[in-house]
């Protein structure tokens, strides 16, 4: 099922803070925003849901499907979305999947001399660390 701009104003509409026309105004700004932020250039960043940006495509050969003569396509700007990683989360949990789990580093053998924090191996472990569903 497609979620459209009626079916999100309806969402906002039925928590019952704004009326139908106050729900819709609200809808309708907030993508204004992100149309003109993403005409302007500028990268648009929603925590926990993702990032929009403007990419540039550079002038490339194409050919036309009907009759298989070469062209050349012209460059061209295109909007590109990257989800965060809550997101990604959320769509694994709700396809039945589990995230990949952590892997563990080999600890070293015990010695008799106190261990010495290691910073790059601090830097590691943070990377794998995996957010819990419902984190934000």
């Amino acid at each position: 099922m497609t979620l459209t701009k009626a079916d999100m104003v309806a969402k906002v509409y039925a928590q019952g803070m704004l009326t139908k026309s106050e729900a819709a105004e609200a809808v309708e700004r907030s993508l204004e925003l992100i149309k003109s932020a993403l005409a302007n250039q500028e990268e648009v960043l929603i925590s926990g849901f993702g990032k929009w940006s403007v990419r540039a495509k550079a002038q490339r050969r194409g050919r036309n499907p009907q009759t298989g003569e070469p062209l050349t396509l012209p460059a061209r700007k295109v909007v590109t979305f990257r989800p965060s990683r809550v997101l990604k989360m959320k769509i694994q949990a709700g396809a039945g999947l589990t995230p990949p789990p952590a892997q563990e580093a080999a600890s070293p053998q015990p010695s008799a001399e106190p261990r010495q924090p290691d910073p790059q191996a601090d830097a590691k472990a943070n990377k794998r660390k995996v957010l819990r569903p419902g984190y934000f």
